[in-house]
């Protein structure tokens, strides 16, 4: 009997067992599940946001553009705006980021040298003009009025933002560097500060370009085409993007008509146009 009950015993015993495994492998089970679904929520709104270097220039346009791109697409742009020489060695340093949009087809192309862009697209122009404060003190009517003697002239640094690079190859193209560079009394990081400048009354003349004019705090002096410099401003997205089916909707989105007609209702030329061709 007592040989009986012990049986018994083990056979409740195990059955017991049984179920107290059942019950922890559920639990494992749903914990399992209950992480994944948090990282598969992590990465989903991960892959909301989209990491987009910026030349300082297009703030305004770009702004609205990832406005409209957010409520159509739920994906969200976080921009780092700068000078494009300046972003192209931030994406070097650190090889993160979605897309990159700066100021010249110069600068897409050293991106693509270094391996760095998957697809790109033209988009819009940047045309240089001169800007003076209100009243115009310094009667500046042409690019020969900035090498006269006490004129005080703001350009962007010729070795880093768009402007300055293209400010240079224009004044040297037209024989004027040297002269100019004499009245130089301020290189900026971008173009947004040249304006800041002149309106500040800090500088006689800025070259900038022409889309950022504001009729309210300055005066504009447009630069003749056989003497000017026009840019191609292009987009690019980043090879190193770990979320290129979106990084790829937003370049298609700022290229497309739509998106143009929203830099065009901030003053930029679209690209192509019979005005600029090429450039």
């Amino acid at each position: 009997m007592n040989k009986t009950k012990d049986i018994s015993f083990d056979v409740h015993a195990v059955l017991n067992m049984k179920k107290i495994i059942g019950i922890f492998c559920l639990v494992l089970l749903l914990a399992g599940v209950i992480l994944t679904a948090g990282c598969t929520s992590a990465d989903s709104a991960e892959n909301k946001t989209l990491l987009v270097y910026c030349g300082a220039g297009m703030k305004e346009p770009m702004e609205e553009i990832a406005e409209l791109f957010k409520e159509r697409e739920g994906i969200s742009i976080e921009y780092t705006y700068g000078g494009s020489a300046q972003m192209l060695s931030q994406i070097e340093l650190y090889q993160t980021g979605d897309a990159y949009m700066p100021g010249a087809l110069a600068y897409i192309q050293s991106a693509m040298d270094k391996g760095f862009i998957d697809k790109s697209e033209k988009v819009i122009y940047h045309v240089i003009t001169i800007i003076v404060p209100k009243g115009n003190p310094a009667n500046i009517t042409s690019l020969e009025d900035l090498t006269k003697p006490g004129v005080r002239v703001a350009i962007g640094e010729p070795t880093g933002p768009a402007i300055g690079q293209g400010t240079k190859k224009m004044l040297e193209k037209d024989g004027l560097w040297d002269a100019v560079s004499a009245n130089v009394v301020v290189k900026s990081a971008t173009v947004n500060e040249l304006l800041v400048y002149v309106a500040m009354k800090q500088a006689d003349a800025a070259l900038v370009y022409e889309d950022l004019y504001n009729p309210e705090a300055m005066e504009k002096i447009d630069i003749p085409k056989e003497q000017g410099k026009v840019d191609i401003v292009p987009i690019g997205t980043l090879k190193f993007s770990t979320n290129k089916v979106n990084a790829e909707k937003f370049l298609n989105f700022v290229a497309s008509a739509e998106g143009k007609a929203i830099f065009a209702k901030h003053g930029f030329d679209s690209y192509p146009s019979a005005k600029y061709g090429d450039a």
